[in-house]
């Protein structure tokens, strides 16, 4: 879950430097097409375990990159947090292709859970503090 947060906000950071009016975006879009190329790069973690891992690598990269163009590039929406999110979801989920064994890690779920709990509930806190000044 953290991961696909921060694919999402990868994205709305993306749309928002490449922009070139003000950019405004509050939708979970991002964060879906995160989780979308966090999914396509899960096929990383077979490099060392088969000969095949590059044809199986480009398969799970290739079905994730055409959902993406089936699902975010529909006119009207926000294409560019539809596209970072989805490249900011495969290279994290590349990164964390890096060390396999990580999910199974109580320690490591709970650390997660809290510092995703904690980007979701600071920025509200922050905003309702200051919409009340």
């Amino acid at each position: 879950m953290l991961a696909a947060y921060v694919a999402g906000a990868g994205g709305n950071l993306v749309a928002g430097l490449i922009s070139l009016q003000t950019h405004r975006s509050l939708g979970a879009s991002g964060m879906v097409m995160g989780a979308l190329g966090l999914l396509a790069a899960q096929s990383f973690s077979l490099r060392r375990q088969t000969p095949h891992a590059m044809r199986f690598i480009l398969s799970g990269v290739c079905g994730g990159v055409m959902l993406f163009v089936l699902l975010a590039l529909t006119p009207g929406t926000d294409v560019m947090a539809h596209w970072g999110g989805f490249a900011s979801g495969l290279l994290l989920g590349a990164l964390l292709s890096l060390v396999p064994g990580m999910a199974q890690k109580p320690t490591a779920n709970l650390l997660c859970g809290l510092v995703f709990t904690l980007l979701v509930i600071v920025p509200w806190w922050l905003a309702l503090r200051s919409s009340a000044s």
